[in-house]
């Protein structure tokens, strides 16, 4: 192909290699920023979801057939801790500051044994003797989170029953650990604070990061790159 420009002629040749390398790299680099885009919509559309959910006004506890599939609902259960029974998982405050999210069994009026997640406390107050003040003692009504039980991250490390270290929310686990019979796809987060401010409750995280889109631009612009590298190494002045 040949052209002028500026009052100069030149020619675009690319040879067959380089002109199916470069057609099979920006293909993969176009397919890339595409599915970024995709992502883009899922992670904003769960967003919403998880959003909505949250927001709604709180229900009873025992109107749910199926609580797992209620993740980020709001409810009123009634119960009773089990404070004797706490198992500790090392977490960020919504600060930044580093503590444990105190897990106890929540027995319910019916009979349920549940992981009732109470909250954040600092590194200082792990100690229950620290903190004999902010123990919800007796049967009483809880509004809370749902939550479906956790899984393992990549990164993760294994729970460990040894040291009653949790990493993760794993009620199968728990219940050996505390021979219990604990509901196993879900567990419920305290939306309150515990009495006289600890635990402090409403530690649910309902944002996600969503950086799909500079992802989806990143690769575009490489692709764009590829295509202005490519034909510049193409064109020849003709003389």
């Amino acid at each position: 192909m040949e052209f002028n420009f500026n009052s100069n002629s030149y020619s675009f040749k690319p040879r067959p290699f380089p002109l199916f390398a470069f057609i099979v790299a920006l293909s993969i680099l176009l397919g890339l920023s595409g599915w970024q885009i995709k992502r883009l919509n899922w992670k904003t559309d769960l967003i919403s979801q998880r959003i909505k959910s949250f927001e709604s006004d709180p229900i009873s506890f025992v109107n749910l057939n199926q609580p797992e599939k209620n993740e980020f609902r709001k409810v009123f259960v009634d119960g009773q801790l089990l404070n004797e029974f706490e198992m500790y998982m090392p977490a960020l405050s919504k600060r930044g500051n580093n503590g444990f999210h105190v897990l106890v069994p929540l027995k319910t009026a019916s009979g349920k044994f549940i992981v009732y997640d109470t909250g954040w406390i600092p590194l200082k107050i792990k100690e229950k003797q620290k903190r004999l003040l902010n123990i919800s003692k007796n049967s009483q009504t809880f509004e809370a989170v749902i939550r479906t039980s956790g899984r393992k991250g990549y990164f993760q490390p294994d729970n460990d029953t040894d040291t009653n270290t949790w990493f993760f929310v794993e009620p199968e686990l728990m219940s050996e650990y505390l021979k219990m019979n604990f509901e196993n796809k879900y567990y419920l987060e305290a939306v309150k604070n515990g009495p006289n401010g600890f635990p402090l409750g409403n530690q649910t995280r309902i944002y996600l990061r969503n950086t799909h889109l500079q992802y989806a631009l990143t690769w575009f612009m490489i692709a764009c790159g590829l295509v202005g590298v490519f034909f510049f190494a193409n064109i020849k002045k003709i003389k």
